[in-house]
């Protein structure tokens, strides 16, 4: 009988140790906007319920703090391609001019002849609005290992990305 006991409590411990051995994948979903233009653009980011204006910490995870003005070079296909992350999420399924409505109130973008002002209503000096359901983006994943400890920690992102380009300026007069 004890020897029954045993035999089943060892299987449930090998059970259980495979289980959490199991590679397990970390996935966020991202959203960036690249620099598609010839020259740097500065962009400001006006969260929602934000009244410092002075950081963000725009993780799934949390771990930071960034702030919501910076300056973005072109995008470069010879080196790193460039584009800078705005917002995370755990949630894969959410679409990303959703995320984008419920983080932020408006975001704008200075551009060398230009000024673009996106808010949730409309848009001046570009011909999308980032908000919008029709928004354009481009998708893609990467996979990376992160490691940790002794042992790789794979991690996926779904990245969409939000270009700004230079033919879909509209110029204010």
């Amino acid at each position: 009988m004890k020897a029954n006991i045993f035999k089943y409590a060892a299987v449930v411990f090998i059970v259980i140790g495979c289980i959490s051995c199991k590679e397990r994948v970390d996935e966020y979903l991202y959203i960036s906007i690249r620099n598609r233009t010839d020259s740097l653009v500065h962009i400001t980011l006006y969260r929602k319920g934000d009244t410092t204006g002075i950081c963000y910490n725009p993780y799934a995870l949390g771990g930071g703090c960034r702030s919501p003005k910076y300056n973005l070079p072109p995008y470069s296909d010879k080196c790193r391609p460039w584009e800078e992350m705005i917002f995370s999420s755990l949630d894969l399924n959410i679409k990303p001019y959703t995320l984008a409505l419920r983080e932020f109130d408006s975001i704008y973008i200075k551009t060398a002849d230009n000024q673009i002002i996106f808010t949730h209503e409309s848009v001046t000096g570009y011909s999308e609005n980032i908000f919008s359901e029709d928004s354009t983006w481009d998708f893609q994943i990467i996979e990376w290992n992160e490691k940790v400890m002794v042992r790789k920690n794979p991690q996926r992102s779904f990245q969409f990305i939000f270009n700004i380009k230079k033919q879909k300026l509209v110029i204010n007069q």
